[in-house]
């Protein structure tokens, strides 16, 4: 059930030619993370190449993967709908790709993030934020921050994305919150 890479990468080249080199960005940092991490690199490169299989459906063809997966969801998968991939794509990662329940997780919530997460999670929603082919301001310590420190690189990464989308008034998916207040609280403890 689990494709072979080659096949999964000529997969992601037909269906989203648009979005392959973030993809391909994506794994690479993916692998070079969980090597410096000591995660299976195997699991964050299957992660990180299927982490964005459903972001080019329409919201109506997510609805149809959840009714097609059978996907619990709340009233936040259509409040944020550019987030639903995440949900969407780790049922199809599962049933199509015979993902593992840690992959799907991680996919789950690259876009998010979550109180507790996993190191293959933090991985996968670092690499996903400082792939090669990303560009802003700040990037570069971010980036460099994720070899020395996964916590405080993903705490940072978060942040960003919380002032990001505080400046354009846009509202906060609430995990994504609960993450940030965990991260930093743990943060915090461990300066004192």
């Amino acid at each position: 059930m689990k494709p072979d890479l080659i096949t999964l990468r000529r997969m992601i080249e037909e269906k989203m030619p648009g979005r392959a080199a973030h993809v391909f960005g994506c794994e690479k940092t993916a692998v070079k993370l969980a090597r410096c991490w000591g995660i299976d690199e195997e699991k964050a490169r299957f992660a990180a190449l299927l982490h964005d299989i459903t972001k080019q459906y329409s919201h109506v063809e997510q609805l149809k993967i959840v009714k097609k997966y059978d996907i619990l969801i709340d009233k936040d998968f259509d409040r944020f709908p550019a987030l639903a991939h995440a949900v969407t794509g780790a049922a199809v990662a599962r049933a199509e790709y015979g993902a593992d329940e840690e992959i799907a997780n991680a996919i789950r919530y690259h876009t998010t993030g979550r109180p507790g997460m996993s190191k293959l999670e933090k991985i996968l929603y670092l690499a996903d934020y400082i792939e090669p082919t990303r560009d802003f301001k700040g990037l570069e310590e971010t980036r460099e921050l994720a070899y020395r420190d996964l916590d405080a690189a993903v705490l940072r990464a978060t942040a960003e994305c919380l002032i990001y989308n505080l400046k354009k008034a846009r509202p906060i998916h609430p995990v994504t919150i609960e993450a940030y207040n965990e991260m930093a609280e743990a943060a915090a403890k461990s300066l004192s």
